[in-house]
């Protein structure tokens, strides 16, 4: 196979978007953030009414590492100044086995229809061919979006040669009032010097070494550098104290959950909960039960806070049988999400 750079086309230069409803563009800077996000949220109560962006999930992609604020967004604003539209391109910084360009973006609802999504979205792709033009690696390349099904988003990615190629299922379990938890059986105690416990601040490089085995089979990711993990993991909404990590007698995570609580994003989905954002085990401790195990412990720790459910995306074609685990533990499959592909 060529290289990337030999065998993707990009423009040499690219320019912000010209035109178009009513709205100029220019690269995004923070100051833009609080109508970035005043955006994201009309979005969302549109095209995904459970979900609530919030202004941290912008700061963790515009401070990805190798992203250029400067060349890898763009907001549309109008004569006033105000952002009625915003986009962003991130390169995935690492490339073990593929190299991955992300989209993301949204434009106000009351200013759709008028070809703004569309000239947007054909920026985006022409920067990240850039972006993958630029790399001298034998890998395979692709530019994925991923948004609501259903959404106008994913009306316009087919129109531009995006195909999907993946689901991603939401799924909730209801922790409010549940009987059974006093009836519920013990967690089972570990063996071989195996430890079941909170996470700490001192597990965060330790869980980034596990995220990093344990997902390296799963559908389009790729390791997460360091900057990028601590990232999440010391937010505002991360909950350490309810995320729960098995380790060996060495130290080793071999399991572990990752929990994030965002209180602002509880009257989108009706309730105080928390979103498990990663699950994992390593793949020389698969086949041990420590998946149902550590999730029934994160649960039991979420309920413990007063917290009334837990919920999760999950890819439906997940190769551990994730949606059936997590079937059993009560969690109820919801909203779907798609990912749609270019591969180059």
């Amino acid at each position: 196979m060529a290289t990337l750079r030999e065998r993707v086309t990009a423009p040499a230069h690219l320019e912000v978007p010209f035109p178009v409803g009513g709205l100029t563009f220019r690269p995004a800077t923070m100051a833009d953030l609080p109508e970035v996000h005043g955006v994201a949220l009309e979005s969302a109560a549109v095209d995904e009414p459970h979900a609530h962006p919030s202004t941290e999930d912008f700061v963790h992609r515009l401070s990805t590492e190798g992203l250029d604020p400067e060349r890898d967004t763009v907001v549309g604003i109008d004569a006033d100044g105000h952002v009625h539209a915003y986009a962003i391109v991130i390169p995935v910084p690492t490339r073990d086995t593929a190299a991955r360009v992300l989209l993301g973006g949204a434009v106000r609802p009351t200013h759709r229809g008028q070809g703004i999504g569309r000239r947007v979205l054909a920026w985006q792709t022409a920067r990240a061919r850039q972006h993958l033009a630029g790399l001298d690696l034998d890998l395979p390349g692709a530019i994925d979006l991923t948004a609501p099904a259903g959404s106008v988003t994913l009306a316009l990615a087919a129109r531009a040669g995006l195909h999907p190629v993946r689901t991603w299922v939401d799924m909730q379990v209801d922790l409010d009032g549940d009987d059974r938890a006093a009836e519920r059986e013990p967690l089972p105690t570990l063996s071989d010097g195996l430890v079941l416990r909170p996470a700490t601040q001192d597990d965060i490089e330790p869980m980034r070494a596990a995220k990093n085995d344990a997902f390296r089979d799963h559908w389009g990711s790729q390791p997460m550098v360091e900057a990028d993990w601590r990232g999440y993991l010391t937010s505002d909404k991360s909950r350490l104290d309810l995320s729960r990590v098995v380790v060996d007698e060495r130290g080793d995570v071999l399991a572990f959950t990752v929990v994030e609580s965002d209180p602002g994003a509880f009257a989108a989905r009706g309730r105080s909960f928390g979103y498990i954002h990663w699950v994992g085990v390593v793949r020389r401790a698969r086949g041990r039960g420590l998946a149902p195990l550590v999730v029934r412990a994160t649960l039991d720790a979420v309920r413990g806070a007063g917290l009334s459910a837990a919920s999760l995306e999950v890819d439906a074609e997940n190769p551990s049988g994730a949606v059936a685990l997590y079937e059993r533990l009560g969690f109820i499959a919801g909203t779907a999400a798609i990912t749609t592909s270019m591969a180059l």
